[in-house]
């Protein structure tokens, strides 16, 4: 059977046949046989997730999906679902599936266990523990202070502690995630989990969905730092191990440093280099850290020495676990006289003990590498101060941060079988840039017929004082029209324009995806909201869209920012990037529009700039919208009842 085999079975029991739909499932097939690397633009309405897996599916192949959200990654597992079934009723065959997310989204009993956190918390991961929960963090409702303290961490989760922890057997990530990995066929990731490459890729094709965020997920993903609530954290394992005041001045260097660069509205500022910092971090933060370690070293080195020699003998995997963290010299560790298997409750204290001075062995040993970056002023790379309220200070937390401006070479094609980035606006050549991607582009027709829709700009820009009057303007007759509205802005402080508006949601105020169900369900007749509303909402049915400026990167952001300078520094031309990028946020942002053959609606643009950009309007005229201008490039033929 091939692939359009099964595409005809499921049109017999009613799919809807998509001309876009066949040319990719034909595209994606050709990867599977031949291997390569392909970027495919599919636009709205072609069915990707289904073009990519029939082929997968048919073909028994290995393959790995990465998407950009949690959000999406459940949206595919539903996919999967519908088209296994079907398989299993034309052939028997099940499809083998798992949906993956990092390591640090799961529970980690032993920390569980051991770590206090909120009682409420506590209670609500008891309750889940109850049932068939996978030990997914992120899909309860506990604070982020807790979830840092009992998730999965690498510097706590270590081979050689897994080696002894009491909970392995049980362990919800390793023994059960970890196992499902192993077996699936099909691995659903998101673009994040791509970064780290934590799951074997050998003889897997690799399908990257929304490969138009991929270079923005890559950075978050690599992005390295410390925080104020890091350090305190630290410190305050360290006092209690110790029994001990510790002294590390983690407010003084934050606040005394980056303090007075933020205004109200700030949450990120870039920083040129870290260089003038280095000095106060070694002798403000590293240095006290590591007296602080040292002492920890010495105390749990004489208990675990104490203990040897009053025993004539110890378990396997006490003396095990002491060889494997190299604390201690090799004459010490073979002098152990090794005589059963399984360890005392006394040697499992001292085991617990050597965990955790390894564990802030590996914190020490961050913050050494984070400095020894700045140190090294290593090209291609940016740094950025940021801050949000933290009620576990009752202050701000700060957190410094280093990224990879440009995301190249994190994801390499050839190490997998066959490589295919799709989008709805894939462009090769910022694929190119910003990660290092090379392939073979296709571009798929549209499917849905905007020629029933309208396109009204207006005469107005940000830069000129009407403005919010006409955008508001705007808004109250877009909500006179239709029952459902999107206000895609670009601004947060433009968010406070909508606050006394009854009816509608604010991306921020509640989860998105609550926002969204609300939207379809009629509980609101807007949504207003900031990036991901452009690309990540999918509502079905006529509506109204407000886009309140072309959606032009801020300059102030610090991977912007840091973008900007490095292709200063190269001799080219940064508005290029981004333009490029606005005219890719722009097409998601009208992309919006019709989800379905039966849709139709409204755009009004309050940016009259985008006559200076031809490719924006190219796109417009593409789809067959119709386009009402305003302003001078206004024609008389155009008339709009309400405009």
């Amino acid at each position: 059977m091939t692939p359009l085999d099964f595409y005809q079975y499921l049109i017999r029991k009613g799919f809807e046949e998509r001309k876009s739909q066949r040319d990719m499932i034909s595209i994606v097939d050709e990867t599977v046989q031949n291997g390569g690397v392909k970027l495919v633009e599919a636009p709205t309405g072609t069915g990707k997730t289904f073009a990519y897996l029939i082929p997968i599916i048919v073909g028994q192949q290995k393959a790995i999906v990465s998407t950009g959200t949690k959000i999406l990654q459940d949206q595919l597992k539903r996919d999967i679902e519908f088209l296994s079934s079907h398989w299993k009723i034309l052939t028997g065959k099940k499809v083998n599936y798992a949906v993956i997310k990092g390591k640090g989204n799961y529970l980690c009993l032993d920390r569980f266990f051991k770590e206090e956190i909120e009682a409420t918390d506590r209670l609500e991961i008891e309750t889940l523990m109850e049932t068939e929960w996978d030990g997914d963090l992120t899909l309860t409702g506990i604070s982020m202070e807790s979830l840092t303290k009992i998730n999965v961490d690498e510097d706590y989760c270590t081979y050689a502690y897994r080696q002894t922890c009491p909970y392995f057997s049980q362990c919800y990530y390793w023994s059960r995630i970890k196992k499902r990995e192993a077996s699936a066929d099909i691995l659903v990731i998101n673009h994040s989990l791509l970064a780290l490459k934590d799951f074997d890729t050998k003889e897997r094709i690799l399908i990257i969905d929304e490969a138009h965020e991929l270079d923005r997920y890559l950075t978050l993903a690599t992005t390295f730092g410390i925080s104020l609530y890091w350090l305190k954290d630290v410190q305050r394992g360290l006092e209690k191990l110790l029994g001990e005041s510790v002294y590390l001045p983690a407010e003084e260097f934050f606040i005394k440093n980056f303090e007075e660069l933020f205004s109200e509205e700030d949450r990120e500022i870039p920083l040129e280099n870290l260089k003038e910092y280095i000095p106060q971090m070694r002798e403000l933060l590293y240095e006290p850290l590591k007296i602080s370690v040292n002492k920890l070293r010495e105390k749990i080195e004489k208990e675990v020495r104490d203990f040897a020699e009053n025993r004539l003998m110890v378990s396997f995997t006490f003396k095990d676990y002491i060889a494997s963290t190299l604390l201690f010299e090799e004459e010490f560790v073979e002098n152990l006289n090794a005589g059963y298997e399984e360890a005392t409750a006394e040697e499992r204290d001292l085991i617990d003990l050597i965990k955790k001075l390894d564990f802030y062995k590996r914190k020490l040993n961050k913050l050494k590498a984070f400095i020894g970056l700045a140190d090294r002023e290593e090209e291609g790379i940016g740094f950025q101060i940021s801050r949000t309220w933290s009620k576990k200070l009752n202050g701000h937390n700060y957190r410094l941060e280093a990224f990879y401006i440009f995301p190249q070479g994190i994801v390499e094609p050839e190490d997998y079988k066959g490589v295919v980035l799709t989008s709805a606006t894939i462009e090769p050549e910022d694929i190119y840039l910003t990660t290092g991607i090379v392939g073979e582009y296709h571009k798929l027709d549209h499917n849905y017929d905007y020629t029933r829709s309208t396109v009204i700009i207006e005469n107005t820009n940000p830069k000129r004082e009407d403005w919010k009057e006409k955008l508001l303007n705007s808004y109250y007759i877009l909500r006179s029209q239709y029952d459902k509205v999107l206000v895609l802005l670009t601004n947060k402080e433009h968010l406070k324009l909508f606050d006394e508006e009854e009816e509608v949601g604010i991306q921020g105020k509640d989860s998105l995806t609550k926002l969204i169900d609300y939207l379809r369900n009629g509980h609101i007749k807007v949504l207003i909201g900031l990036d991901s509303l452009w690309t990540g909402v999918d509502v079905k049915g006529d509506k109204g869209i407000l886009i309140s400026k072309l959606p032009f990167e801020n300059p102030k952001d610090p991977l912007t920012y840091h973008r900007i300078k490095f292709l200063k520094e190269r001799g080219e031309d940064p508005f290029l990037y981004q333009r490029r990028k606005a005219y890719i946020r722009f097409r998601q942002g009208v992309g919006r529009l019709v989800r379905q053959k039966s849709d139709r609606g409204t755009i009004v643009i309050c940016d009259d700039r985008i006559w200076r950009y031809r490719e924006f309007i190219d796109f417009l005229n593409s789809i067959g919208i119709r386009i009402i201008s305003k302003g001078k490039f206004a024609k008389s033929r155009y008339r709009y009842p309400f405009w």
